[in-house]
């Protein structure tokens, strides 16, 4: 690749806030997650702190839900259309999963005047139990008649879980499943991991986000592992189109590992490693995310 043909970004998993606008209760000291130095993120974050220099480019973003207001999410969405963002950029709202049917379908309504891409309800811990729900059949039909992608955070290295969005792929083939955080792969559980990210390759309307390594040691001493970053890398690269693969930031949790230069820097340098052409790259670091988000050009 050539490092000076290396110009676009369209980063798509990152999260804006504003501390005064919104409630964030996650954000706040003493509340779950329990980080170490939580205090980086606790300050509000713009458009304007995304700074990339040449050869690299913001060109799109996607905003994720950050919990502006979990019991409200619509609130969020009215919050950003107030931000200014200069480039194209699309949203995926919060949508509580675990709720009746009737108060999700009705949340739901409540979201599409503001036209997000898509929603995100993560599936850890004890909430991974709502990602085997029955009634997650009813709310995966009525993001698909919306054409709303759903955004799937969860352990891949689950065998039960890999099955699970197996499931959603093809009983709904409309709708278009995005997994967050490359399958929260940890070193640990990489075998089955694997097992389960090739399994889930051979689904046309899944795709997957490469992003999140900084949570597997929360805080800002914990050290970037460009030779971790790499295997994932490797062993995704062999099995999934790059039409189907994204590089994405996680931004400001990101800033624990470094500047957001240096994040962008760094999926470079392992990407040239393993040899990937500047087709690749562009198609990795935003054409897919153009294509999955439908972000325009600029």
């Amino acid at each position: 690749m050539a490092r000076t043909e290396i110009r676009d970004i369209v980063d798509p998993h990152l999260h804006l806030w504003q501390l005064g606008a919104g409630q964030y209760h996650w954000l706040q000291a003493g509340n779950a997650p329990d980080w170490p130095d939580k205090a980086i993120l606790q300050k509000d974050y713009t458009v304007a702190d995304l700074v990339l220099a040449p050869p690299f480019r913001l060109a799109g973003l996607v905003h994720i839900e950050a919990g502006f207001d979990n019991h409200a999410p619509a609130r969020e969405l009215h919050w950003l259309a107030q931000q200014k963002i200069a480039v194209p950029h699309r949203a995926v709202a919060f949508l509580n999963c675990s709720l009746p049917l009737a108060q999700v379908l009705a949340n739901l309504q409540a979201l599409l005047p503001f036209q997000p891409d898509g929603v995100r309800h993560i599936f850890e811990g004890d909430d991974e139990r709502w990602l085997h729900a029955p009634q997650l059949l009813s709310i995966a039909a009525e993001l698909a008649q919306h054409n709303l992608l759903l955004e799937v955070q969860c352990r891949l290295a689950s065998a039960k879980n890999v099955t699970r969005i197996q499931q959603l792929a093809e009983q709904f083939p409309g709708l278009k499943l995005v997994l967050n955080h490359a399958g929260l792969v940890k070193p640990d559980d990489f075998a089955q991991w694997q097992t389960g990210m090739q399994q889930l390759a051979l689904l046309p309307n899944i795709a997957m986000k490469l992003s999140g390594w900084e949570l597997l040691n929360a805080g800002r001493y914990s050290m970037a592992e460009p030779a971790w970053q790499q295997q994932v890398f490797a062993a995704v690269l062999n099995e999934w189109p790059v039409e189907r693969l994204m590089l994405a930031s996680n931004f400001p949790l990101c800033l624990w590992q470094g500047s957001y230069q240096q994040l962008w820097q760094r999926y470079y340098q392992l990407l040239e490693n393993l040899g990937l052409s500047q087709t690749g790259w562009q198609q990795l670091s935003a054409g897919t995310a153009r294509q999955w988000y439908r972000l325009g050009y600029i």
